[in-house]
């Protein structure tokens, strides 16, 4: 005797039941999710885009590249922008800014035609002594900040670093400033010249004890410069002695 209920899957003659479907459906690959929805799902932050660009807006920066008019950050949103080399000038790293280096920029200017981002490099003047207000001769503690070939670049805590010339170095002769300091360290300075209109600073490890307004003395002792002739009176005097050469004898 046959069943009168409701037949089953097999004997069921419209194909498959809805179990049999709903089976089917659960077995089909997840469509992956794009990573908005991903993000959104997760609640992650998505990363700042160039239209969520605003003047005024800080953010973080890796210098990309260093050229001679200025210094290419990445700041996450596809495109780098440009510093500009007076922005470095005024912030006082256009000496010591390097690849690789995180740097906080703020956005100047979007210009979305010509597919440029112009950013600055926020300045803490309170934070920073002007160079109109450095002393010469005064004695200041410094952190190295870089090395290079001809020097030392020294953070005084000034709007420009300073730089700390190999042949001002304390310990002789120096050939490189490997040889007696590495980035990090915190030293003594003598302030020698201060130049506020092309933002740079002189120091000096040498003669420590001078005091502010006093001239270093030299080392050696001052001799009597000699009196060079002049072209004149030495062509004269070799005429002179020729005159007296051709000059005949009497007898």
């Amino acid at each position: 005797m046959q069943n009168e209920g409701n037949p089953t899957a097999e004997q069921s003659p419209a194909g498959p039941t809805v179990e049999a479907a709903v089976m089917a459906d659960t077995q089909r690959e997840p469509v992956p999710e794009s990573a908005g929805e991903a993000d959104a799902r997760e609640g992650v932050a998505k990363h700042p885009t160039v239209e969520d660009l605003k003047p005024g807006m800080r953010l973080k920066g890796k210098v990309r590249n260093v050229v001679e008019f200025g210094a290419f950050v990445d700041i996450g949103v596809g495109r780098d922008g440009l510093v500009h080399i007076s922005s470095l000038k005024r912030a006082g790293v256009d000496q010591t800014v390097k690849v690789g280096d995180v740097i906080e920029v703020s956005v100047r200017r979007i210009d979305a035609d010509e597919n440029r981002i112009s950013l600055t490099i926020p300045l803490a003047e309170d934070s920073k002594t002007s160079l109109r207000d450095l002393r010469p001769n005064s004695v200041v503690t410094g952190r190295v900040i870089r090395l290079v070939d001809f020097g030392a670049f020294v953070d005084i805590g000034a709007q420009s670093d300073g730089l700390l010339h190999v042949s001002q170095m304390a310990g002789g002769y120096v050939s490189h400033p490997s040889q007696v300091l590495k980035v990090g360290d915190e030293i003594q300075v003598r302030i020698s010249e201060v130049d506020p209109r092309k933002r740079r600073i002189s120091l000096t490890m040498r003669e420590l004890d001078v005091k502010e307004g006093q001239e270093p003395s030299s080392s050696e002792e001052t001799k009597p410069e000699e009196r060079v002739p002049t072209a004149f009176e030495v062509a004269f005097e070799r005429a002179r002695v020729s005159s007296r050469r051709r000059r005949p004898r009497r007898p």
